[in-house]
């Protein structure tokens, strides 16, 4: 399994609070260091203050991830889109890493892209290793060594196993495409309820 779409009870509301909340700060954000935003797609981490301070403005959303999964949010990030193009297809995490887990909820068009998972064609494949400006290290796949096997279009909370093979493809030209990246303090738990205990596919 490669993703799970949660069913957030009051979704809506939470959403009414914070989709705001997270363009604003995003324009802010682009305000102070244009750098970070100049290919177009980008990945940034929201400060610790800054969380601290998300955390008391929308409490709401964090009660709700708590409620849900059982679980503090440490590291938040935002994923910033705004140029059509397709992402290679990639991990966002090594093997020396046991990072697999991360909670994407949507803000802005998101479903202007699906989120595609692969598999290797044989276990020799390696992929190359990518040091991406996030910091994260991850590997990088050619499209010829690799085969699809789901999809998905982030239109509700979606948790991800990042370490699996994915990429993204843009099928609709609404930009910008912002969404949240949340890092869950029991990735471990969530990882075995979901992705190993669960025996449904969500695609």
């Amino acid at each position: 399994m490669f993703y799970k779409k949660l069913d957030i009870e009051n979704l809506q509301n939470i959403q009414n609070k914070i989709i705001s909340y997270v363009t604003n700060f995003v324009t802010k954000d682009m305000k102070l260091s244009e750098e970070k935003f100049c290919e177009k797609i980008s990945f940034n981490h929201i400060s610790n203050g800054d969380l601290e301070k998300f955390k008391e403005d929308i409490p709401e959303l964090f009660e709700c991830v708590q409620r849900e999964l059982g679980s503090e949010v440490p590291l938040m990030a935002y994923v910033f889109m705004d140029e059509i193009r397709t992402l290679p297809i990639h991990t966002d995490s090594d093997n020396s890493i046991e990072r697999r887990i991360r909670l994407h909820w949507p803000i802005l068009n998101t479903t202007s892209a699906e989120t595609i998972y692969y598999k290797k064609k044989n276990e020799d494949i390696q992929g190359m290793r990518s040091l991406y400006k996030s910091g994260v290290c991850g590997n990088v796949f050619n499209l010829n060594d690799v085969y699809e096997v789901g999809r998905y279009v982030l239109n509700v909370p979606t948790l991800n196993n990042v370490k699996e093979i994915h990429g993204i493809e843009i099928i609709d030209n609404k930009l910008p495409r912002i969404l949240l990246t949340m890092r869950l303090s029991n990735e471990d738990q969530v990882y075995r309820k979901y992705f190993l205990e669960s025996l449904s596919h969500d695609y």
